[in-house]
């Protein structure tokens, strides 16, 4: 996939965070891969609960690992969440419904990683 074409993450600015060196790039990329079995199936376990305060703990994990991989949109929909749950505190119930969107597009971020590895 050539460089441009990524809109689920940034791997030029990581690039450029990283001072160039693509064999660091390479391994936070394949950390992130790592990574994201675990950030879902934590996201779905406060989910799962209804446990607002766990899920803004979440998401606030989560936002910062999408944060330095340059993946925007991740972030914004992550800080949606982590907000609402701490506007609203104990007395907020979330559902699976309420993270699917975050976890559908950790998914497309790391399709988007797995192809960049592969190159």
């Amino acid at each position: 996939m050539p460089e441009g074409s990524y809109t689920h993450f940034d791997p030029r600015a990581l690039l450029h965070d990283l001072f160039d060196n693509k064999a660091v790039v390479v391994s936070v990329l394949g950390a992130f891969a790592d990574w994201h079995d675990g950030a879902q199936a934590d996201l779905q376990a406060a989910a799962s609960a209804g446990d607002a305060l766990a899920l803004a703990r979440v998401t606030h994990t989560v936002r910062g690992t999408l944060a330095q991989l340059h993946a925007a949109n991740a972030v914004e929909i992550a800080q949606r969440i982590e907000s609402r749950c701490k506007q609203a505190g104990s007395a907020y119930r979330p559902t699976e419904a309420d993270v699917g969107p975050l976890k559908h597009e950790l998914k497309a971020v790391l399709a988007e990683v797995k192809t960049y590895l592969a190159d």
